[in-house]
């Protein structure tokens, strides 16, 4: 190898060394407990977004799900009646259709009570609700019909996975000694 390739291998090799730690260095501190996924760490720091304090990423994440969950609303909520098969009797269809939208409504509400938590009593009810904030309701209204939809199970999992985040981010709350 001549000196011309030494040096482009030695300086490929150190921007390959400096990227690598680089990437290492972008999970925040507050989602080194998140191990679901890979991908897991990097939805967290996403959420977490730039966060330097509990409280901070603690909100910021929260309210990164509650946007999440709005976004998909319309696809996910709105669309279920349409997508209900004719042979369903319309008290039945305006149930489901209604479960789903309280399902969803309960959803974004106890996740706005998490925020809540997180300002004023951090040692409440806070782990509680994160692990519970699911979209279990709706998916649980269409199984009981024997109904599967897409994007219904899609968001569903995904809930599952935020909440699993959320919780992941909860317990590297500092803890506080007693004096």
């Amino acid at each position: 190898m001549g000196s011309t390739a030494v040096t482009n291998y030695l300086l490929l090799s150190a921007a390959f060394l400096l990227l690598s730690a680089a990437t290492a260095h972008n999970v925040s501190p507050f989602c080194t407990n998140v191990t679901t996924t890979p991908d897991d760490k990097h939805i967290c720091t996403q959420l977490v977004c730039n966060a330097k304090t509990w409280p901070e990423a603690m909100t910021n994440a929260i309210k990164g799900v509650i946007e999440i969950a709005n976004t998909a609303k319309p696809k996910v909520v709105d669309c279920v009646a349409a997508n209900l098969p004719s042979i369903i009797e319309s008290k039945a269809k305006e149930a489901i259709t209604l479960g789903c939208l309280v399902s969803f409504e309960t959803y974004v509400h106890n996740l706005e009570k998490c925020i809540e938590f997180v300002k004023s009593d951090p040692n409440s009810s806070l782990e509680t609700y994160l692990s519970g904030s699911t979209f279990f309701d709706c998916k649980d209204g269409l199984d009981e019909f024997q109904l599967s939809f897409p994007e219904v199970n899609h968001f569903y999992h995904r809930t599952i996975k935020l909440a699993n985040v959320l919780v992941s981010i909860y317990k590297t709350k500092p803890k506080t000694t007693k004096c």
